[in-house]
């Protein structure tokens, strides 16, 4: 299964990044790198993880790496991240989209 991005998650991600890269750039490539990871891991295993909380929908799930949330969607031709986020902060109240 495809995975894509939405606009939103992959923001996030350069925000992940840069705000890591400030105390060490080395530590940034490899927590991203790491998230990048996972995320391929979602063409395999579209199902991974368990239901978001927030949002209580079967489709829409959530893995981990480090403190960081990665929610994706489960769509029939693709998965779809919609955002990747400090486990520490609030969600979107609403979904984000391609």
């Amino acid at each position: 299964m495809k995975v894509k991005w939405t606009t939103y998650a992959a923001n996030d991600l350069i925000a992940i990044q840069d705000h890591i890269s400030r105390d060490s750039r080395q530590y940034a490539l490899v927590v991203v790198g790491r998230i990048l990871d996972r995320v391929m891991q979602l063409e395999s295993f579209p199902e991974s993880g368990s239901v978001v909380p927030e949002y209580s929908r079967e489709d829409i799930r959530e893995v981990f790496v480090h403190s960081y949330r990665i929610i994706h969607q489960m769509c029939p031709a693709d998965v779809r991240v919609l955002t990747v986020c400090h486990g520490a902060n609030p969600l979107p109240r609403t979904l984000p989209e391609l």
